[in-house]
């Protein structure tokens, strides 16, 4: 889910890949722009080989999701977004706080039937989001969390 501006609100994967968040909520919110400024109206989906990214676009928010090219999806992302603005609103003046969000994870695991894990980046979005908002670090733990999971993907990596 991502903000029209571009901004990541919250990711859930549930795929093995490793997808950088924030580099898709950029493309997609680009994707998005141009689609209004060219056709005047909205993206729904965007199609791959096998694969395909549909939206939902209330607002501000767009609520995406990457499926199977056959996955009937439209109707989770309209329960999904309805949920969502129900439980936080539009967040026209959102905080960047994402770890309010936090609490919405379960209920997506729920409505896609599967446990989910964030992508690895988003320990390091924590910690920058709460130097900007000021809110104390639980450094020494989540940092060697952190470190031991670079180590295992620098050793897949050479293997």
């Amino acid at each position: 889910m991502l903000r029209r501006s571009g901004e990541c609100v919250i990711h859930r994967n549930y795929e093995k890949s490793e997808i950088d968040e924030n580099l898709i909520s950029g493309f997609l919110s680009a994707a998005f722009s141009f689609g209004s400024k060219i056709g005047g109206s909205t993206i729904e989906c965007l199609v791959l080989k096998d694969k395909k990214f549909v939206f939902r676009a209330i607002n501000n928010l767009i609520f995406g999701a990457y499926t199977d090219i056959d996955d009937p999806i439209e109707d989770k992302l309209e329960i999904i977004s309805n949920e969502f603005i129900e439980t936080y609103g539009n967040l026209e003046d959102w905080d960047r706080d994402r770890d309010r969000f936090v609490d919405f994870l379960p209920k997506l695991d729920k409505i896609f039937e599967a446990l989910g894990r964030e992508a690895p980046n988003t320990l390091l979005n924590k910690f920058i989001q709460k130097i900007q908002t000021g809110k104390n670090l639980e450094i020494k733990e989540s940092l060697d969390e952190w470190i031991k999971s670079l180590k295992e993907k620098a050793k897949k990596t050479i293997m």
